[in-house]
């Protein structure tokens, strides 16, 4: 299933969900775990360090839904970080590892 995500490293990861104490929802980033996602494209053109279009590596970083922006549960805080974080739309078959038979 193709879904956007924002793409975060993990010190990123910890800012976001350091907000979760103070708003009703809850950010829970996922790992990129799938051993050669590749690379995506950013789709955000208020990135931090990212123009539209440019590469955003994969490997070893985390993911958030892009919906999470429009809950409004979520701490504005959260979300505005969130915004300044490259977005890319991928596969969730090429970013996450198969489930293992033990699942």
């Amino acid at each position: 299933m193709m879904m956007n995500w924002f793409v975060l490293t993990f010190s990123q990861k910890s800012a976001v969900e350091a907000f979760n104490g103070t708003a009703s929802g809850l950010i829970d980033a996922r790992a990129i775990d799938n051993a050669t996602p590749g690379t995506g494209i950013n789709l955000n053109d208020a990135a931090d360090a990212f123009e539209p279009g440019d590469p955003v590596t994969l490997t070893g970083m985390q993911v958030v839904p892009k919906r999470v922006v429009d809950d409004p549960d979520q701490a504005a805080e959260a979300k505005a970080l969130l915004l300044t974080l490259p977005w890319c739309s991928l596969e969730n078959e090429t970013i996450f590892a198969p489930p293992s038979s033990e699942d």
